[in-house]
């Protein structure tokens, strides 16, 4: 193989796997990162913790976030333990909620930014306290980013209501010294339905985020060509291929797109394509699989197999 041939092929290979974890009440086979899956060969491995959530007071969202996830799986010390130990970790927290039960919907917008902007900043900085008292760490920070992730946003909120509230909120926080080392990576997790609420927020702040991680599993799939047709136009709807990540999922619940479609449209684009990363939904899923005869993290184990030996 020529010079310009292995070139070629190190552009092509993806460089970022993420993984939520904390999402759902632990199964007995997970109390902490699922570490045994982080690949050295891959330059990145993120684990997003989730939820932050926020209260809610007569149906309207206040943006008084708290974290949802065990602390004690997921403590400042585990973090601190494991990226210690894997240089290529990182750990993103996750902003919204799973389900109808956490929609956006902001009582008072000034308000709500304020609130969130204090709260988020709490729940990052009970982890980088512990970084203060402990500087045996290759790392600046123990928490590296966000994700916001709403999978419902109330009908009275346009597009602009959720960028300018989300946006500030970001802007804010990558501003604050206090927290800014935190906020390294910034990703959004659209889906079919909300697309045109995501694209906005992505529009209007596209130089404040890092990453679109779209559901591919949220939507009907049923071939390799549908799952390249819809890449392709997502690649359009956020003006290039280089911040798409795409998106599985293992909860047995999900069930609009086979696993296998998606293993057969990663491999084309990683044939073909420049696709940066992608990301399973999720940790407690993989390590609980519904069947005895699959073993857990089996599909990560194909996806990560697919990054490194293409």
């Amino acid at each position: 193989m020529s010079d310009h041939s292995q070139n070629i092929k190190t552009v092509l290979r993806p460089k970022i796997f993420r993984e939520y974890v904390g999402v759902k009440d632990e199964p007995e086979t997970l109390d902490d990162f699922p570490v045994n899956i982080i690949h050295d060969d891959v330059n990145q491995f993120h684990f997003i913790l989730g939820f932050a959530t926020e209260a809610y007071k007569d149906g309207k969202g206040t943006g008084h976030f708290i974290r949802d996830w065990n602390f004690d799986y997921f403590s400042p010390e585990k973090v601190f333990e494991h990226k210690k130990k894997y240089k290529n970790m990182k750990v993103m927290i996750t902003i919204g909620g799973h389900g109808p039960k956490y929609p956006f919907n902001p009582k008072e917008k000034k308000v709500w930014i304020f609130n969130a902007t204090s709260s988020i900043r709490h729940i990052i900085q009970d982890y980088e306290n512990y970084l203060v008292n402990d500087n045996s760490c290759h790392c600046t920070s123990i928490i590296d980013g966000i994700d916001i992730n709403y999978e419902y946003i109330d009908s009275s909120v346009t597009g602009a209501d959720f960028s300018n509230c989300i946006g500030e909120v970001i802007k804010r926080l990558k501003k604050d010294k206090h927290v800014s080392k935190s906020m390294e990576y910034v990703s959004i997790a659209p889906t079919e339905l909300l697309q045109a609420h995501y694209r906005t927020l992505f529009w209007d702040h596209k130089m404040n985020i890092n990453y679109v991680d779209y559901k591919f599993y949220n939507q009907t799939i049923s071939t390799e060509n549908e799952f390249d047709e819809l890449y392709n136009q997502l690649v359009t709807d956020y003006g290039g291929e280089l911040k798409l990540l795409v998106g599985v999922s293992t909860d047995p619940s999900d069930t609009k797109m086979k696993r296998q479609v998606f293993i057969e449209g990663v491999t084309r684009l990683i044939n073909n394509k420049s696709l940066p990363g992608l990301f399973v939904w999720s940790a407690n899923d993989s390590a609980n699989p519904p069947s005895n005869d699959i073993e857990p993290y089996i599909l990560e184990e194909i996806l990560l197999e697919l990054f490194t030996n293409n």
